[in-house]
């Protein structure tokens, strides 16, 4: 049933376009100057009322495939509207509480927790609303704040924890037996999933290290915002940066844990920097290597309070340098 779903929020746009163009022609029809053009088209072969009556019944059948067409596209809108992949609201989890009967101070304590990390998420306090969910989802495990918390893992940039939760809402829908929510936590996952980046590697090398195996550098974003995921790993650089261009990556920090950056320049003369940023973007430290090769960095560390996304800046002589991005 909820492949149904589904499918039926998929072709909901151009079953509206249909429809659209049925009434059209429906419409023009119903006057008088279409069926006398096309009566002359074809009057040589039959008579008036001959081509009257098809043309009556072209319109019955044409209002009827109308029908069809309009309601196949309402149904698709509204399930579209109720399988959005957005967070929850504070209604919608009261209404899961309702129905669970359950523990009267653990559901009163999941509504504080959610409400009050709804209003911190709508403050950008990214962290401290990420906290507040986990509580509340601690407090009782919801639909409602695994699927807002998955939504916030993923802005975040902690994608393995976003998905992970939307996995569960998956695993939770289906065993409720509820199409509609399975269709929602389904187009959920695939929303988080599809928010990892292609050049991201799946996973890091047993054997990494400044001198062994490493994963290549991607080409890194020229933004804060366009900052490339990456995961804890040993980086070998490929390509140099262009006119003293930055190039920025992320990692995702949890609760507790503290992300390590050290650099090892290339054995050749070329001038390279690289900077540690905190999840506002504020400078957290930066080393540079002027001309001198294969010289090797003092570590620059940031320690997470709260679950948040640290950020790393390079440029310069990034070919052949290797880079230890480690999280502990």
């Amino acid at each position: 049933m909820s492949e149904l779903i589904k499918a039926a929020v998929s072709i909901k746009d151009p079953f509206t376009l249909l429809a659209f163009l049925a009434v059209i022609l429906l419409i023009a029809f119903r006057t008088k100057t279409v069926p006398e053009s096309v009566f002359k088209l074809v009057g040589e072969k039959i008579s008036r009322e001959r081509f009257y009556q098809l043309v009556h019944r072209a319109f019955l059948y044409g209002f009827a495939v109308f029908l069809v067409l309009c309601g196949v596209a309402m149904l698709g809108q509204v399930l579209g509207y109720m399988t959005t992949t957005k967070a929850a609201s504070l209604e919608e989890l009261k209404q899961e509480l309702a129905l669970r009967h359950g523990d009267g101070n653990a559901a009163r304590q999941a509504m504080e927790q959610f409400q009050k990390g709804l209003a911190q998420a709508q403050d950008q306090k990214l962290s401290d609303a990420i906290a507040s969910l986990e509580a509340s989802l601690k407090a009782v495990p919801t639909a409602a704040a695994r699927e807002t918390l998955a939504l916030l893992y993923q802005k975040a940039g902690d994608t393995k924890r976003a998905i992970q939760l939307a996995e569960q809402a998956v695993s939770s829908a289906r065993e409720t037996g509820n199409a509609v929510k399975t269709a929602k936590a389904e187009r959920l996952l695939s929303a988080v999933s599809a928010s990892v980046p292609a050049s991201t590697p799946k996973s890091c090398p047993s054997d990494a290290g400044l001198i062994g195996p490493k994963l290549d550098l991607p080409p890194g974003g020229d933004t804060f915002e366009t900052a490339t995921l990456l995961v804890p790993c040993v980086y070998k650089g490929v390509t140099d940066t262009e006119n003293e261009q930055w190039r920025y990556y992320k990692l995702a920090v949890r609760r507790g844990q503290t992300l390590k950056v050290v650099m090892r320049t290339r054995d050749a003369a070329a001038p390279t920097w690289i900077r540690l940023h905190g999840p506002d973007g504020a400078n957290l430290g930066e080393h540079y290597s002027w001309y001198r090769p294969s010289s090797l960095t003092e570590p620059l560390e940031f320690k997470a309070d709260e679950p948040a996304v640290g950020y790393v800046g390079v440029k310069g002589g990034v070919r052949g340098s290797a880079f230890d991005f480690s999280i502990r």
